[in-house]
């Protein structure tokens, strides 16, 4: 995952940023963390005397806006560890594979960054394969019929059961189909 300052480097740390009483935690390369952590020395009033006058680049002037709202300090993320299969940060990065089910929640925060830098979205549009589709569409019609069946429509649930069986009916015809 790039850095969400630079957009260059890869992100090592996670910062934690406060804006209008939301806690967002943003993944920085080391050069951005150490920008970020002196600008918030500074904000507190710790002023070196070497300090460079003059406008900052645009993108220093970006890291000491978001450093004004930092709150805490700067936590190493190569500590994160999933709790069943025990794989850290670093070594599914390296492979570019989780190594459980677990891992998803163990890096969430991460995951969905990576996600949204890929696609732009958090969750996927677009074509979906066929087998995919219908999984859905079979999902989507169970549930409408364990629910009709909860609240007893049972004349929505015959109809809902009969739409169950006419996709196993194309699905088996399809198999017949390819063998």
């Amino acid at each position: 995952m790039k850095c969400e300052f630079c957009h260059k480097a890869d992100a090592e740390t996670a910062i934690l940023l406060e804006t209008d009483g939301e806690v967002k935690e943003l993944f920085v390369c080391r050069n951005c963390a150490a920008a970020a952590e002196g600008a918030a020395n500074k904000a507190d009033g710790a002023h070196s005397a070497s300090d460079p006058v003059g406008p900052p680049l645009p993108l220093m002037g970006m890291i000491l806006d978001a450093a004004f709202e930092i709150v805490g300090r700067a936590m190493s993320m190569s500590d994160l560890t999933c709790p069943s299969c025990r794989i850290t940060r670093n070594e599914y990065r390296k492979r570019s594979r989780l190594g459980c089910p677990a891992c998803y929640e163990a890096f969430a925060k991460e995951l969905d960054a990576a996600i949204f830098d890929l696609h732009r979205a958090q969750q996927h549009v677009g074509k979906a394969p066929q087998q995919a589709q219908a999984d859905m569409r079979r999902r989507t019609i169970e549930e409408a019929l364990s629910e009709a069946v909860r609240n007893q429509h049972f004349e929505e649930a015959i109809e809902l059961r009969d739409r169950l069986r006419k996709l196993d009916a194309e699905k088996d015809g399809e198999k017949g189909q390819t063998a």
